[in-house]
C-alpha cells in the first residue's frame, strides 16, 4: 500500500454487504484523518463485473440482439450499483464502474492497469473442496495473477490500533526475489500502520528439515541439524526485523508447516490483517496442492493481504529479469 493513489474495490452483485467497498472507504477514512492538509485522497473505483451464462445457449440471437441485451444487463447492474454506493458510500467520491466479463479475474486485473490501481480488494469467498478442483474460484485468479497486492477482506469490523503481522520468508542468499517479496510486504504493512496506528508483527514458519536416514558421523545425531536449521533461522529473522527497526519481542518464530503455523500464530496474535506472499503456483501444481497463501486465506478470520510476485517486479520494468518473469 505504499503511496496508495488509486483502489479497486470489487462489488459482489446485489448483495447489501461489501466488505471490500468498507475497507476501501475506511483506507481513505484514515488517510483523511490522519494526514492534515492532504493535497488528494485515494481514488477508489467500485469495479462489479457481471456475466449472464445464458448467453452461452444463445445462438438464435442475432449480434444486434446480443448486444443490446448485453447493454440492458449492463446498465440495470449500473443503476443498482449507483444507488447502493449512493447510500452507503455517502460522503466519498467513489467511481463506478461495471463490465461484462466471462473471465472475471483477466478482467478485473486489466482494469487494474489500464487504471493504474495500487491495490485491489476483493470479499473473501468461501470455497468447498470441489469448487477449488472443477474451477479456479476468483480469489485464487487473482492472487495468481494480479500486477499488484491483493487484499482479501472478511465479513467483520475492522480492528485499529492493533496488530499487523507480517508473515516473511527466510530466502538463501541467492533468492533475490525473496527477499524483494520480504521487502514490498513490509512497506505495504508500514504503509497501513501508518494510517491505522497499528503495531508491526513478524511470524516466521521454519520447515522442519528431514532427517537423514542414516548419517554416520563422529559426534553427529539428526538433532543438531533440526537444532542449527532453527538457530539459523532465527538469527536471520532478527536480523530482518533489526535492520527495519522492529523490536525482538514483536518476531514470532515457530517451527511447522507454513499453513499450519501462520493460522495459530494468527490465532493468537488476533491481527488485524496478515501479509503475506505468494509464489503463484499454476496448471497442475495449483490444482493438486494450492498455494500456502491460498490455504491461509480460506482458514483465517482476519483480512490477509497478498503480494505477488508480479507486483514487486512490476515496479522493475526495465530490468531484463522483470520482463521475462511477467511472461510466464
Amino acid at each position: 500500500m505504499k503511496k496508495i493513489r488509486t483502489v479497486i474495490a470489487v462489488i459482489e452483485p446485489r448483495q447489501m454487504r461489501q466488505p471490500a467497498l468498507m475497507r476501501a472507504l475506511s483506507i481513505v477514512q484514515y488517510a483523511r484523518t490522519s494526514q492534515n492538509g492532504l493535497k488528494q485522497l485515494p481514488r477508489i473505483i467500485a469495479l462489479l463485473p457481471v456475466y449472464d451464462f445464458s448467453f452461452d445457449i444463445s445462438s438464435v440471437l442475432s449480434i444486434e440482439q446480443e448486444q443490446r441485451m448485453r447493454e440492458d444487463v449492463v446498465q440495470k447492474h449500473r443503476k443498482w450499483l449507483d444507488a447502493y454506493l449512493q447510500v452507503n458510500a455517502m460522503g466519498y467520491q467513489v467511481e463506478s464502474q461495471v463490465i461484462w466479463s466471462k473471465s472475471t479475474g483477466r478482467s478485473i486485473t486489466e482494469v487494474a492497469k489500464k487504471e493504474g490501481a495500487d491495490l485491489i480488494i476483493k470479499t473473501a469467498d468461501v470455497h468447498g473442496f470441489l469448487d477449488t478442483v472443477l474451477f479456479t474460484p476468483l480469489d485464487w485468479q487473482l492472487l495468481s495473477n494480479s500486477p499488484v497486492p491483493v487484499y482479501i477482506a472478511k465479513d467483520q469490523m475492522w480492528r485499529p490500533t492493533g496488530i499487523i503481522a507480517v508473515a516473511i520468508a527466510v530466502p538463501s542468499d541467492d533468492d533475490v526475489m525473496g527477499r524483494m517479496l520480504n521487502m514490498r510486504m513490509l512497506r505495504e504493512a508500514q504503509e497501513l500502520a501508518r494510517f491505522t496506528r497499528c503495531s508491526i508483527h513478524l511470524i516466521n514458519a521454519i520447515i522442519p528439515v528431514i532427517q537423514p536416514a542414516a548419517l554416520d558421523l563422529p559426534g553427529f545425531t539428526p538433532q543438531l541439524l533440526s537444532e542449527e536449521n532453527i538457530r539459523e533461522s532465527c538469527r536471520r529473522v532478527l536480523s530482518f526485523a533489526s535492520r527495519h527497526g522492529i523490536d525482538a519481542q514483536c518476531c514470532h518464530i515457530r517451527e511447522g508447516h507454513p499453513d499450519e503455523v501462520i493460522p495459530a500464530l494468527c490465532q493468537e496474535l488476533q491481527p488485524t490483517a496478515l501479509f503475506i506472499g505468494t509464489q503463484a503456483r499454476r496448471g497442475l501444481a495449483m490444482a493438486l496442492l494450492g498455494n500456502i497463501c491460498q490455504r491461509v486465506v480460506d482458514e483465517l478470520d482476519c483480512d490477509v493481504a497478498v503480494v505477488t510476485p508480479k507486483s514487486v517486479v512490476r515496479a522493475l520494468p526495465t530490468s531484463t529479469p522483470s520482463r521475462e518473469y511477467l511472461k510466464q
